[in-house]
């Protein structure tokens, strides 16, 4: 099961190397990259803790919260599976290197990216603007396997984690 994981997850990161990247969406990917960023996140909490709506200031602290939960998380995984990432393991790739420390497996890009957009979802009660941060989140994981630093089995992964963590955080 691990070996068709693998096998899929390459053959996906060559496919978008090979046929869909251009330097035009280069920059688009590069710049939604950041938006999985922890001086993204942070800043993002930070700018709600200021506001004085009481369904803002839950935001900020369970995006907080939830946060930290899912990064303590990721960093064990991290360093427990130590994945190489693909522009290492595939000689082949065009990589942009934006945004990576040393593995790959789970993207924590993505989990800080679907931890917001899920908490923002619960917080808001599915307001149209909650649909918005699930569609950047979705763009965060194209970026992290368009700019070849993840596998799509990467950003699954940070997907469900940082989705968990703010379902549980908002439960909880």
């Amino acid at each position: 099961m691990i070996e068709k994981i693998r096998n899929w997850d390459e053959r996906i990161v060559i496919y978008i190397n090979q046929k869909i990247k251009r330097k035009s969406l280069d920059y688009f990917f590069v710049a939604a990259t950041y938006m999985g960023s922890d001086v993204f996140a942070i800043g993002f909490i930070l700018a709600f803790l200021f506001l004085p709506v009481s369904k803002i200031n839950d935001f900020a602290l369970y995006a907080a919260a939830a946060l930290i939960l899912s990064s303590i998380t990721v960093g064990i995984l991290k360093n427990t599976i130590r994945r190489k990432r693909p522009f290492e393991t595939i000689i082949e790739l065009k990589s942009l290197k934006i945004g990576v420390d040393q593995f790959s497996f789970p993207s924590g890009h993505t989990t800080a990216a679907f931890c917001l957009a899920v908490t923002s979802a619960l917080v808001t009660n599915g307001h149209v603007a909650s649909t918005a941060y699930l569609v950047l989140a979705l763009l965060v994981a194209l970026s992290r396997v368009y700019l070849g630093v993840h596998y799509p089995s990467d950003v699954v992964a940070g997907g469900v984690i940082g989705s968990f963590f703010a379902l549980a955080v908002h439960l909880f």
